[in-house]
């Protein structure tokens, strides 16, 4: 009977790890079906700053014949590179840049979507991710705690990691998160 038992208990564990596995990747899907993050394609489609460049260059060297240095033109491409732009230039016969034709953001206006996306996917995971965790501290059932207790660790850890870049907020969130299954997990071993 002990050895039934120990094999009931083994496969319960591994089904559990499966399942919660399953789970988390399921989450993941749903969520990024639901709720599509920003395409790069989207925001710079063809905006690559080639389009008018002449084809008279050196062979096999990408660089131009006889361009001689703009300052004006390399402090204004400067400029938009250090604000999070690409540099579009104008191009002359000779295939060497002469003005700045604008200045293209679609680089960071894709990276602030992308930050705005990943912050409101940090409240989806790390929601649903506690309430796994509260259903796996309440539930007896061993397989539901082995299922649900993982799973709402990983989503709240990759809630954590998709939003690294404001780590002040995430710090604030995980420190609450934690104080509250804390006292939750206290709570539960209280009343066993």
């Amino acid at each position: 009977m002990a050895k039934r038992t120990g094999r009931t208990l083994a496969m319960t564990i591994l089904l559990g790890i499966f399942v919660a596995i399953m789970l988390t990747i399921f989450i993941n899907l749903v969520v990024s079906y639901v709720y599509e993050g920003p395409q790069y394609e989207k925001y710079c489609a063809n905006r690559f700053g080639f389009d008018s460049m002449p084809a008279k260059t050196l062979p096999g060297t990408g660089f131009t014949a006889n361009c001689t240095f703009n300052k004006v033109l390399n402090d204004g491409a400067e400029s938009c590179s250090l604000s999070g732009g690409q540099p579009i230039y104008e191009y002359n016969n000779q295939g060497c840049a002469t003005s700045l034709k604008n200045c293209d953001m679609c680089s960071k206006q894709f990276e602030e979507a992308t930050k705005a996306y990943n912050r409101k996917t940090f409240f989806i995971y790390a929601i649903v991710g506690f309430i796994l965790i509260v259903f796996g501290l309440f539930n007896r059932a061993l397989l539901l705690q082995i299922v649900s207790l993982p799973s709402g660790a990983f989503l709240v850890i990759e809630a954590a990691v998709k939003n690294f870049d404001d780590k002040l907020f995430v710090i604030i969130t995980f420190g609450l998160l934690i104080v509250a299954a804390l006292y939750l997990a206290l709570r539960k071993l209280k009343l066993n």
